[in-house]
């Protein structure tokens, strides 16, 4: 019961839910992603008029929505660590994330690239089939 409260406060919190529990107009919007709640209102508020960044936060979405992208062989794990590294974004995880897709997708969603700085490709274009779905359910 408390997980169910806890869930009910959190989509309250989100705008998804009023103060009786009904849906509002922002969880009707939620409820047409495959996200955890949290992820749709950001992705709904991104395309705002005071943020329009909905392309980066698309990216970002998806990227947080398959497993983790990188790999670390043991015998190599000084050089992937090295690699990783190239992509970080101090300020952010997030961002880092925007980064690597956007590195590969500048580099033609290469195979070899992936293999070089210790990407998995079947990760990204993952990444790439989801943001192409919810990019249909933005339209």
């Amino acid at each position: 019961q408390d997980t169910i409260l806890t869930s009910l406060y959190q989509l309250w919190v989100l705008g998804a839910l009023d103060n009786l529990g009904d849906l509002t107009a922002m969880g009707s919007k939620m409820v047409q992603f495959p996200l955890d709640p949290p992820l749709s209102k950001m992705l709904i508020q991104s395309g705002e008029q005071n943020f329009k960044c909905s392309a980066e936060v698309l990216i970002v979405v998806s990227m947080l929505s398959v497993p983790n992208i990188f790999y670390r062989p043991r015998d190599r794990s000084e050089e992937s660590d090295a690699a990783r590294e190239k992509f970080f974004v101090p300020e952010s995880d997030h961002l880092t994330l925007l980064n690597v897709f956007q590195q590969w997708t500048r580099n033609g969603k290469s195979a070899h690239w992936c293999n070089e700085h210790f990407v998995h490709q079947k990760g990204l274009k993952k990444v790439a089939e989801v943001r192409a779905q919810l990019l249909d359910i933005m339209k």
